[in-house]
């Protein structure tokens, strides 16, 4: 076996993919500190199974992972693949290379692969067992491990020897096959347990197993009686129920008879009604008509009054008005007065306005023309003293200008000298760079080249590698679709399994019984599942099962009815819920079912949709009988009109019961799926996983080929990436050292050039400042003569500036006083301007009130004679509309008397026409009434049939009569009930016993089962003697009259009120204790 490569990705410090290829002769691994050494033995460590991760140096498994830099992102996962060549003979595999991959995400996830397929950490650690391989094998020795295994206690070196020799694994099944012998030995001692637990159970199930052959014949004479008895009532009740049809049929005839002479009754109060109505509306015309003038002649006369009183009123406000136009001509002459008074104390104002306004004007302008002077000299004042200072700066800068200009010529003449020596070296060193530049551009030419050529091959290679990696990619896609389907498939299946073993979607009580309440080692051994799991639906169907069955579907079976009341009891103590339990003592044996046809327009029968397990069978039909499977409602509600004894269900679950209760609705989400369905799905679900798994197992072949052939034309990239990388490196290299050549040659041109302009510039300059050292010298002396000037022109400003200003502040003096005393008369004159503006508008309100009061005087007296005017025209009205009610009246009174004769007519038509609707009313009650007898005794009908159906599964309309097994049935029951009567009289005196254990003694005695020395036998021949002649008479009365239905009917009741004293009896015990005594004598065998 040899390492071929270690393959890094994301693991520590190995951000990018990384590749460690071990080729024959290579014993280790060399590098600086800090380079990742120690990485890669920790790479080894780790995909070979460690799990410690402090043995990887590392505070958790997630540390492992590349956590980034300040230039790089983290990676969310780190990935080491181990490949290993010639393993035939040292791990017993088939493969000559194996390839050992680990996987670790950030989330805490974790994949181990073996040749790219999923395994387990253990599949992992039993391949390299006995190899010296493994993460904690001596294969890898870290530093100190040697000394620590040399100073370790003898079974720690021990295990190392072991490991090298090869019997590890030989321990190992050894240690395995001790424990397949404890498992042995504890099934041994189980298998003795359940005998002993059996043999219990067979002493207890004895009891039952009598107790319910005593119920199973009583239950059969029952039977017998009762559906004889039964179909008697049932007899008698349809005789009874056809006697009401026929009298509701003549009834009904009657009836109609009656109804149809109403119409014609009817029409003549029709025809009598319209009549009156039509009087009705003539007289109500006449009235309104009448109602019309006495409204219109108030109306006048109120208009009348209205007319005196308002041109009372009007007179009234013209004498008003008369006297109002006398005080306002009096208001508006004084108001005239006050306002010429006004307008000539205004007009002086205006004159002494004007007087003091010129005056200021003057003063203002002589202001102005003083300040003009002032700043005029302040200007000038202001010039002298700028041209001063210029003048002083002038002379500092020439001064300074010519001392930098004697000291830059010094300067100047030392550098020329510099820079003629560095000219002649930099010519020299030009020459030999410009020879060296040459030769390395040649050797460049020839390395391009040869790069061109490995660059073509390296990219050959990578567009082979790169379709091998897209036909990898895409295997790997469908491969990966391919497993996240079957995943999910399989996640879906063992969630539903786990849904369906803990009862989701039940309800409380059931899921709490199903979890075993408090006790689950009593309780769930007991249990045999629910009735959906035992129960295979047709397809497309699990709905209409579900809403026949309804609540049912998640009814428990039980292995007895002990164990059922034990359950109830708790239940019902805890209050956790309800549940539904059958126990096999309480599900009747299955009879033969009758085959019916479908009715047209349902689907099938729902009990022929399902294939119950036979211990449930007869539970199911019983619960599915009857029961129609319709494809919406509107067929349900068709078919149970037609046969009201149906339930009809739906294919979407909805069920009308024959009670006549439509149930329907479902939950949604996963809580509102059935049990039914959800099987349905697993097996679905099974099929499909099945399918993927072959699929999946295809492209994983098919992936393996892709990526052996990917990595091949992977390292064939990679060489060429390799040649052409170092051919670029030396590439570089040469343009490098090159470009540097250049560099200098031109930095050196860039000199020598500087070194000639700077020269020319020196001695330019020097040249140029000769001439301005002279220049600078004449300036300075002009400079200096018209300093003097100026300083002689600025003190004569200065005196004539003081005196302008004193004469400018005693005229603006003056020109203040003028403002104010003007002011004053401005403010003076508008206040005799506002008093004029009230005064003019109270003189336009009077004049214009005048007016209007002469107007409102002329409108006055027009309306009172047009007043007058209207009330003699009104007088008239009345005196017309008095003469128009006296007619108005007299064909009111002429209307009313035919209205009478009319009303008399309706009266004796009505006096008919409801004595004949209280005889079809009387009739109708009675009809009423013996519908509801009918009704009643359908409902008797159909209790007695839903009862007869429940109890033995015997359709009365169809049940024939068997007189002989009637018979017999009596006689033995009498002989039953004598027997019993005379154990009680002999058994009083002697001892208290209960009805049940008499009863079961008289079933002995009258089947012929007392020993000799009994009490029974005791009793006297005589009386025994005239019991059966008299019980000969009685039969042959009754062969010859029919049965005595009274004492049927009292030994019904009478074997009812025994079958009940009975208490809870188990049915399948029966079964049950043979089916326990064969499993008994099985398990006895093999254990012997």
């Amino acid at each position: 076996m040899h390492l071929k490569s270690l393959i890094l990705q994301g693991f520590k410090s190995f951000a990018e993919r990384t590749t460690f290829e071990f080729h024959e002769g290579i014993t280790g691994i060399v590098g600086p500190n800090g380079c990742g050494k120690s990485n890669v033995v920790d790479a080894v460590r780790w995909v070979l199974g460690e799990t410690s991760a402090k043995a990887l140096r590392g505070g958790e498994m997630a540390d492992v992972i590349f956590n980034g830099t300040d230039r790089r992102k983290a990676l969310p996962m780190a990935e080491v693949t181990l490949n290993l060549t010639e393993c035939e003979g040292s791990l017993k595999t088939e493969y000559h290379e194996v390839a050992i991959t680990r996987r670790v995400f950030r989330d805490g996830k974790s994949e181990y692969r073996i040749n790219d397929r999923l395994c387990r950490l253990r599949d992992i650690h039993e391949l390299f067992m006995d190899t010296g391989i493994g993460r904690s094998a001596y294969s890898i020795m870290e530093q100190g491990k040697i000394d620590m295994l040399l100073s370790a206690k003898p079974e720690d070196r021990r295990q190392v020897f072991e490991e090298a020799a090869g019997i590890t694994k030989f321990k190992k099944e050894k240690k395995e096959a001790l424990r397949k012998l404890e498992y042995t030995e504890a099934n041994l001692l189980r298998v003795h347990d359940v005998l002993e637990e059996q043999g219990r159970r067979i002493n207890s199930l004895k009891r039952q197993v009598a107790k319910a052959r005593r119920y199973q014949a009583l239950a059969n004479d029952v039977r017998i009686l009762d559906t004889h008895l039964s179909q008697k009532r049932f007899s008698e009740q349809s005789a009874a129920r056809e006697e009401l049809v026929n009298s509701l049929k003549s009834l009904e005839k009657q009836r109609r008879v009656l109804e149809e002479s109403l119409p014609e009754v009817e029409m003549e109060v029709v025809r009598s009604r319209d009549n009156a109505t039509n009087l009705e509306s003539e007289l109500s015309e006449l009235r309104q008509r009448l109602s019309n003038h006495q409204n219109a002649a108030r109306a006048a006369d109120s208009r009348i009054r209205f007319n005196e009183e308002r041109c009372r009123e009007l007179e009234e406000r013209i004498e008003t008005n008369r006297s109002d136009l006398q005080s306002g001509g009096e208001k508006l002459a004084q108001q005239e007065l006050d306002f010429n008074v006004s307008r000539d104390e205004l007009h002086l104002l205006h004159q002494r306005i004007e007087e003091r306004s010129g005056a200021l004007v003057q003063k203002t302008a002589l202001v102005e023309e003083l300040n003009g002077q002032r700043e005029s000299s302040a200007g000038q004042l202001h010039d002298a003293r700028e041209e001063a200072k210029r003048l002083e700066a002038a002379l500092a800068s020439a001064e300074a200008k010519i001392e930098s200009a004697e000291a830059s010529s010094a300067s100047n003449r030392e550098r020329l000298l510099r820079l003629n020596e560095e000219e002649e070296v930099l010519k020299v060193e030009m020459v030999e760079l410009q020879a060296t530049e040459k030769g390395l551009e040649d050797k460049i030419t020839e390395e391009e080249e040869r790069t061109r050529q490995i660059e073509e091959q390296k990219l050959a290679a990578e567009r082979s590698y790169h379709h091998a990696r897209g036909d990898l990619e895409a295997c790997r896609e469908r491969r990966g679709e391919l497993d996240r389907e079957l995943t999910a498939r399989r996640s879906r299946l063992e969630l539903l399994q786990q849904l369906l073993v803990r009862g989701e979607g039940l309800n409380e009580g059931t899921q709490r019984v199903l979890a075993g309440l408090d006790d689950p080692s009593l309780i769930q051994p007991g249990l045999r599942g629910v009735l959906g799991s035992k129960l295979q639906v047709r397809s497309g169907f699990e709905r209409a099962v579900e809403g026949a069955l309804g609540s049912n579907l998640e009814a428990i079976f039980v292995r007895d009815a002990d164990l059922a009341d034990a359950i109830l009891d708790r239940l019902s103590q805890s209050g956790q819920g309800e549940v539904s339990l059958i126990a096999p003592e309480w599900v009747s044996p299955e009879s033969d079912r009758q085959l019916m046809t479908v009715p047209e327009g349902a689907e099938c029968w729902v009990e022929d949709c399902v294939n119950a397990e036979h211990s449930v069978g007869s539970v199911v039909a019983r619960l599915l009988a009857n029961i129609l499977v319709v494809k919406d409602r509107a067929r349900a509600h068709l078919l149970r009109s037609q046969n009201p004894a149906w339930s009809c269900v739906t294919l979407a679950g909805e069920i009308v019961s024959a009670e006549g209760i439509f149930r329907g609705g479902r939950a949604g989400g996963e809580a509102g799926k059935s049990i039914l369905e959800r099987r349905k799905e697993v097996k679905d679900l099974e099929e499909q996983v099945r399918h993927l798994g072959g699929v999946l197992h295809e492209e994983t072949d098919k992936l393996d080929s892709n990526a052996h052939r990917a990595n091949e034309l992977l390292a064939s990239a990679e060489q060429g990436k390799d040649r052409l990388q170092r051919q670029q490196v030396e590439l570089s290299t040469l343009r490098g050292r090159a470009s540097l050549a250049d560099q200098e040659v031109t930095s050196f041109e860039s000199k020598l050039a500087n070194v000639c302009r700077e020269r020319e510039e020196i001695q330019s300059r020097e040249t140029s400042e000769g001439g301005m050292r002279s220049s600078l010298q004449t300036e300075l002396n002009e400079a200096r003569a018209q300093i003097g000037t100026v300083e002689s022109e600025i003190n004569r400003l200065s005196m004539e500036m003081e005196e302008l200003g004193r004469r400018e502040s005693e005229e603006r003096e003056q020109h203040g006083k003028l403002q104010t005393a003007l002011a004053v008369e401005r403010r003076t004159r508008e206040a005799a301007e506002q008093q004029q503006v009230p005064i003019q508008s109270r003189i336009g309100e009077l004049r214009e009130l005048n007016t209007r009061r002469l107007s409102e005087i002329e409108e006055f007296e027009r309306r009172i004679k047009s007043a007058v005017q209207e009330d003699e025209g009104l007088r008239e009205e009345i005196k017309e509309r008095g003469r128009q009610e006296e007619k108005v009246q007299s064909e009111i009174s002429d209307v009313g008397a035919r209205r009478s004769e009319i009303q008399q007519s309706i009266n004796s038509a009505e006096a008919a026409l409801s004595d004949l609707r209280h005889k079809i009313d009387q009739l109708s009650e009675q009809r009423g009434r013996e519908e509801v007898s009918l009704a009643k005794i359908d409902m008797r009908l159909e209790k007695l049939l839903e009862t007869v159906m429940e109890r033995y599964q015997v359709d009365l309309q169809s049940f024939e009569p068997d007189s002989h097994a009637l018979l017999a049935c009596v006689t033995e029951q009498r002989k039953v009930m004598r027997a019993l009567e005379k154990r009680r009289a002999t058994l009083a005196a002697k001892v208290s016993v209960s009805e049940e254990e008499v009863a079961g003694e008289a079933e002995s005695e009258a089947d012929g089962e007392h020993e000799p020395g009994e009490p029974g036998e005791v009793a006297g021949k005589e009386a025994e003697t005239l019991a059966e002649r008299v019980e000969e008479e009685l039969q042959k009365v009754e062969l010859e009259d029919g049965p005595d239905w009274k004492f049927i009917e009292v030994a019904v009741e009478e074997l009812r009120g025994r079958l009940d004293s009975m208490g809870p009896v188990n049915i399948d015990s029966i079964d049950e204790f043979e089916e326990l005594e064969e499993r008994h004598d099985f398990v006895k065998g093999q254990h012997d």
